[in-house]
């Protein structure tokens, strides 16, 4: 009987949702080692990796993620998706072309793509299927 009872409160046991490990404010952001945004920027660089056809590049050219210092009003960061050269590329290493505008919101990591051609922002996913448009 003490056996079955002590199984019994073993399986009760591991049926418990696991405490928190530290507590904290509900909805605070729970890592120290980066900000918010750079957790948004990690995202945006990913999904044009793998959906925004930025894979595969010439030799010598690179993009980086150009990010306003300043938020605009609520919390809201501009980025220029940018290509860079380097000098054996074949291309102007001293120009930096624009390739696309984006804005990301540091308190809950949305973003959206600004539509320089309607001068309007629009879902990230726009974006992506206007790439994949013939």
């Amino acid at each position: 009987m003490k056996t079955s009872a002590l199984v019994l409160i073993a399986v009760l046991l591991s049926l418990m949702p696991a405490p928190p490990a530290r507590s904290q404010e509900k909805g605070s952001w729970p890592f120290t080692d980066a900000s918010r945004l750079d957790a948004a920027l990690a995202v945006l660089r990913w999904r044009l990796h793998t959906e925004g056809g930025f894979a595969q590049l010439p030799k010598g050219v690179t993009l980086a993620l150009d990010v306003d210092a300043d938020p605009e009003a609520k919390g809201w960061y501009q980025v220029v998706l940018r290509e860079f050269h380097s000098a054996d590329s074949g291309f102007d290493p001293n120009v930096a072309p624009a390739l696309a505008h984006f804005y990301v919101r540091e308190s809950d990591g949305a973003v959206e793509w600004y539509d320089l051609v309607n001068d309007e922002r629009r879902p990230l996913e726009a974006f992506f299927a206007d790439r994949k448009a013939p």
